[in-house]
């Protein structure tokens, strides 16, 4: 009688393994009986094959636990042995995720099996991210010095964890793990939420595309992000620093006019000659190192009033260009034509002039605190918000932007105009002889 399996041995004396006769013809793996002696390892294999169940492994101490059916033999081995379409593939990873066997499979030549470093790196290269394109096309604002910082997290903090990983096998485990990495105790609560989206922003557009099925952005818990207030100088501290010697004269000007506006580091590098006018400035742009000369941060012009010395003082600064570019020249100009000095150096010498009049810890002040300080003084004596976010360009609350925009520019210029000099102008009067 022929029997429905084969029995071999691979040395002289060892164990007898058998190999099952499948339904399509084909035979299933060996499998040792575990036996020497091929009267018994018959005796096994014939048992196996009546009840319908063989052990994964002889000798196991959970083998009532770890039984293969001749059936379940019979789909391992056409999974070795038959070629499968990606529909087939495909169905295949549909049925196990069905049941729950498995929570996501790619395929080599899918979207997501596609490395995750270029994928990041073409993610926020801001020439050619598809994203970044997608949302110009609708209207979004995103800048190049946004993309950069964004990039530069990406290199520092995700690609050391997840180098040579696929996109579809980074889960949100993945994500949250960061916030057990040591490089990344002490900084911020909002450079920490800023590291996360780096990589979210970039899984959550990958979802939505189908280059991964791993969800790895919702339900993180970021970090709270409380509001400080930030550190701004006394009446007599500002007095007394326009007062001190400055080593940088264009410095000085860029300091004074801050605190006489409440403009922008951006805003005051992005000032051209063709933006002074006789009783206020426009403020038309904001300069980016990485964008170069760009709207204003909410995407609007407006107007701020200046003094007559203020404004004389800025165009004698402007005159000093050497580029020839004329009404486009930059106020503050650079060496190279068509950009602006670098901004830094207006901290640097502002820190070192209030070094010089007994300011305990200069580097807690930095140029955007003549902004905070313009807002609080000028709040001192106008209580019309309406006034203040007109000319400061301030939109952060829904309701006061509604009624900002019903302010007339020409009221809110005269208010600020008499609110500055009641302020400001000793200031600029004695610093500017």
């Amino acid at each position: 009688m022929v029997k429905p399996f084969y029995l071999s041995t691979k040395r002289h004396g060892g164990n007898f393994y058998v190999q099952f006769k499948l339904s399509d013809g084909s035979l299933s793996f060996q499998k040792s009986t575990g036996t020497p002696n091929r009267s018994e390892a018959e005796k096994i294999a014939m048992s196996w094959l009546v009840n319908g169940n063989i052990p994964k492994r002889i000798n196991s101490a959970a083998e009532d636990e770890n039984k293969t059916s001749v059936e379940k033999l019979s789909l391992l081995n056409k999974l070795h042995t038959l070629a499968f379409s990606s529909e087939d593939i495909d169905s295949i990873i549909g049925i196990l995720k069905e049941r729950k066997y498995i929570l996501s499979a790619m395929m080599p030549s899918a979207p997501e099996s596609k490395p995750i470093e270029p994928f990041l790196d073409e993610f926020w290269d801001y020439d050619k991210s598809p994203y970044i394109r997608e949302k110009k096309l609708k209207g979004h604002d995103i800048h190049r010095s946004y993309c950069e910082t964004m990039k530069s997290r990406i290199k520092i903090y995700w690609l050391p964890r997840l180098k040579n990983r696929p996109i579809g096998s980074i889960t949100i485990d993945d994500v949250n793990a960061i916030f057990d990495d040591k490089n990344i105790e002490g900084l911020a609560s909002k450079t920490i939420n800023s590291i996360i989206s780096s990589l979210t922003l970039a899984l959550k557009w990958a979802y939505y595309k189908h280059y991964t099925e791993n969800n790895c952005y919702d339900g993180i818990i970021k970090c709270a992000v409380k509001s400080e207030n930030r550190k701004i100088l006394t009446t007599q501290q500002a007095e007394a620093v326009f007062k001190a010697s400055w080593e940088n004269d264009s410095a000085k000007l860029a300091n004074l006019l801050a605190m006489y506006t409440g403009m922008r580091q951006g805003e005051i590098a992005g000032l051209r000659l063709e933006d002074i006018g006789e009783t206020y400035l426009s403020v038309r742009h904001s300069w980016s190192k990485y964008d170069g000369l760009k709207c204003c941060k909410n995407g609007e012009e407006r107007k701020v009033p200046v003094s007559p010395q203020l404004r004389d003082a800025l165009r004698m600064q402007a005159g000093f260009n050497p580029h020839n570019e004329g009404l486009k020249g930059f106020v503050f100009f650079g060496q190279n034509p068509g950009h602006p000095t670098d901004p830094k150096n207006w901290v640097k010498y502002f820190h070192r002039a209030l070094e010089s009049i007994g300011y305990s810890k200069p580097e807690e002040i930095c140029f955007h605190s003549w902004r905070h300080y313009f807002i609080s003084r000028i709040s001192d004596i106008e209580m019309d918000k309406r006034v203040i976010m007109a000319v400061s360009g301030h939109k952060t609350e829904t309701m006061l932007n509604h009624y900002a925009g019903h302010l007339e520019e020409g009221k809110a210029l005269e208010i600020m105009s008499s609110a500055a000099e009641k302020l400001f102008l000793p200031v600029v009067e004695e610093t500017i002889e």
